[in-house]
């Protein structure tokens, strides 16, 4: 598919209506101007049936890579909307954003990952595993639902903007068999993408609140590195039960003390 760049909606229709935010699909040939969540795949438009990235990148001007070679700050605002293209209404994360999502998290507070995290709809827990465990209903998922790889490009391009993962994606790009054009963005640090996903999203548990935001202790690793003590919520179900309980939430090493304990007891 091919994105071509569509303009904001004035903010003048933005300030008068904030209720009818939209977010109009930039692929070619196509005019729709306002992205509907569909009732069973919140990632397709019921008005067109293009996809979300198609939708969001309205938001996210490009430029041609060799316009610029200036970087961005890291802001909240924008990583959250890069998030979206990713996160918004999918269950698993292609492993090259992953990695760099990683690096623009780093840069961010606790409290602003947990709470892009959670607007998303996604648990702290299930984006370092990588994918949802379980649905909202408990049950352990065996599909998931994972952006297209023309949506995985056209989410590539727009970690061009950061130093932190500019150089990343350049060797992706030479690395990428496919010959895709690399594509910059033009510098932007707010949009409408939270407001719309807010307004369209049922809020259940989750909340944007800094006062319910996970509280984790801190020590001297960064805060992304160190957001979990005990890796045991990636184990599978059948191994949960061979890990004694005492350890689910012991620090890192603990297991293996008590491994060479019990060596020497039996010895």
């Amino acid at each position: 598919a091919q994105f071509c760049t569509a303009a904001a909606f004035p903010s003048f229709i933005t300030d008068l209506l904030p209720s009818l935010i939209a977010i109009c699909c930039t692929l070619v040939n196509c005019n729709c101007d306002s992205f509907k969540p569909g009732k069973l795949k919140r990632r397709q438009c019921d008005n067109c049936k293009h996809g979300w990235v198609a939708h969001a990148l309205s938001k996210l001007k490009v430029h041609h890579m060799f316009q610029s070679s200036q970087v961005e700050i890291v802001h909240s605002n924008v990583v959250f909307d890069i998030c979206s293209l990713m996160l918004y209404g999918t269950q698993a994360i292609p492993i090259r954003l992953k990695i760099l999502l990683d690096r623009l998290f780093s840069v961010l507070k606790q409290e602003e990952v947990i709470q892009i995290l959670n607007a998303l709809d996604w648990t702290l827990q299930d984006y370092i595993r990588g994918y949802v465990l379980q649905d909202v209903a408990g049950k352990v998922l065996d599909r998931w639902a994972i952006m297209t790889f023309e949506e995985e490009i056209a989410t590539l391009q727009q970690f061009l903007r950061f130093g932190e993962t500019k150089s990343i994606v350049e060797l992706m790009a030479l690395q990428d068999k496919e010959g895709q054009a690399v594509l910059v963005p033009s510098t932007r640090t707010n949009s409408d993408i939270r407001t719309f996903i807010e307004r369209n999203t049922p809020r259940s548990t989750a909340s944007l609140s800094t006062t319910k935001v996970e509280k984790i202790s801190g020590n001297s690793m960064h805060h992304f590195e160190n957001f979990i003590n005990s890796m045991a919520f990636m184990l599978p179900f059948q191994l949960l039960g061979s890990v004694p309980a005492p350890f689910l939430g012991s620090p890192p090493g603990a297991m293996q003390h008590h491994h060479q304990k019990r060596m020497s007891n039996i010895c």
